[in-house]
């Protein structure tokens, strides 16, 4: 009975450990989704091996879902020295969340996700402008340049690029969103500043580089402003201001007005302190915020530089407000195609809502044992029944799939290349056995789970040994 039980404990131990190996899993954050958004998963791009050469120090490791694994890059600051994902097609980003590496938190100063097209040139989209004040997930929603790209990396320019976990969110580029966008005009204001140049007049608060600054000419002077005229009348939803550096004691005071004339301005906000800090400063409440078609930077109280405007809003013409659901979520209505995948047969396009389910299916004219169903891809992929969820953002196709057995199946070398599935779906391709280690799409973890298993199997089998000698 004492042995049983010894053995039953050898058993146990390895079920824990296999339990333990197998936890991590892609996402780990939780992180509430945008509405209309999905985790953006691709193929990885960067660096295979991380410093020293170590594999599990490589981009695998930030897109594993355990946060205790990091990606290390091989080196500081290097051009090549990444960790990212290839979507395949240009997606906008909603959300970036980044786990830092454990106990090296000062090396999330400088961290950055830019985005690319061709990766040759990228586009910083957020950049880490201090430590990681605690280990834990830090959440991104303020986001630059946020046109859509087919790669994104995570990189640092600063620091030494250290990063546990990477998880980005999006929708597909040309998903129409019912929301606020960046505003553009012509810019209104000083032409020159203090040093009676135009490199430091209004146009240096639109130029995109904080190191340029628009500088007044006076201190509380009604026409010493930089702002910007729209097409039409627009409701602000977000102000974002970059105070001059070393001159964050002059954000106090500062406001943003807007006019129908450039003549009678009325105040949305006003500043009541110091910047803490040279950093963006975001402003999402305003007073008297009906739509303007002109608005302003100015300072009543002090000399009002400013190194960065950016202004983002809405149309006022007929304007609702949007629930905070209507500004994220894409257009609803998409068609459906259906590619019958080497069999003869034609069917309609439908119409199917996202968020509900796709209803009735259409299927062979003629009952046919060999119709498996509906599937996102020629060949793999998920079925989609009629009580599945439509997730996928956009015009899409879904595949009919045959069994094999009583007839040919469709052959997919022949019938063309596989599409790809939407973001939320995709999968890396599997590698042989011997390229495991070398293949980024394949996950280590279910052969850390045998292995595990086989230990505690191992274990067993010895103490039942040990016991069945002695009791000879």
């Amino acid at each position: 009975m004492r042995r049983l039980g010894k053995i039953t404990l050898a058993i146990l131990c390895g079920v824990v450990l296999t339990t333990a190996a197998c936890a991590s899993d892609y996402p780990a954050s939780g992180t509430d989704i945008p509405a209309g958004s999905a985790l953006l998963e691709g193929t990885l791009i960067g660096e295979t091996a991380g410093w020293n050469g170590q594999r599990d120090k490589g981009r695998k490791a930030a897109f594993d879902g355990d946060i205790y694994t990091y990606y290390d890059p091989s080196a500081k600051a290097s051009e090549d020295a990444y960790c990212g994902v290839d979507l395949g097609a240009p997606y906008i980003l909603s959300k970036i969340v980044i786990m830092p590496r454990e106990n090296w938190l000062d090396r999330y100063k400088g961290a950055s996700i830019q985005g690319s097209n061709d990766m040759e040139d990228w586009e910083t989209l957020w950049v880490s402008e201090h430590s990681a004040r605690e280990w834990d997930w830090q959440e991104i929603t303020d986001i630059d340049n946020n046109t859509g790209y087919q790669f994104y990396r995570y990189w640092n320019g600063y620091e030494h690029g250290d990063v546990a976990e990477v998880e980005l969110y999006g929708y597909p580029l040309g998903t129409a969103i019912a929301g606020p966008v960046k505003l553009t005009g012509e810019v209104i204001g000083e032409e020159t500043g203090w040093d009676g140049t135009t490199g430091t007049g209004a146009s240096a608060a639109f130029d995109g580089d904080r190191y340029t600054y628009y500088d007044p000419t006076a201190k509380a002077a009604d026409y010493a402003y930089a702002g910007i005229a729209l097409d039409s009348p627009q409701i602000l939803s977000k102000v974002r201001i970059m105070p001059r550096e070393n001159w964050t004691a002059r954000f106090k005071g500062a406001s943003i007005q807007g006019s129908d004339d450039m003549k009678t301005w009325t105040t949305l906000w006003t500043s009541t302190a110091e910047a803490e800090s040279w950093s963006w400063q975001v402003i999402t409440e305003f007073e008297d915020n009906r739509g303007y078609q002109y608005y302003r930077y100015w300072n009543g109280e002090e000399h009002g530089d400013v190194a960065e405007l950016e202004f983002y809003g809405l149309s006022a013409e007929g304007y609702v407000p949007p629930t905070m659901a209507e500004q994220s979520t894409p257009v609803t209505e998409m068609t459906v195609s259906f590619d019958w995948n080497g069999i003869e047969g034609s069917t309609d396009p439908m119409t199917v809502t996202f968020g509900g389910t796709y209803g009735a299916l259409p299927g062979p004219s003629e009952a046919d044992t060999l119709f498996e169903g509906w599937f996102t891809s020629r060949t793999g992929g998920q079925q989609v029944t009629a009580e599945t969820k439509v997730t996928h953002l956009g015009d899409h196709v879904l595949y009919a799939h045959w069994s094999p057995i009583g007839g040919p199946a469709p052959d997919p070398e022949t019938e063309g290349e596989t599409e790809a599935a939407p973001a939320e779906q995709q999968t890396e391709p599997e590698a042989e056995p011997e390229q495991l280690p070398e293949e980024d799409g394949i996950r280590l973890v279910p052969i850390v789970c045998i292995a595990v298993s086989v230990l505690a199997i191992a274990a067993a089998a010895v103490v039942l040994l040990k016991h069945r000698d002695r009791d000879e």
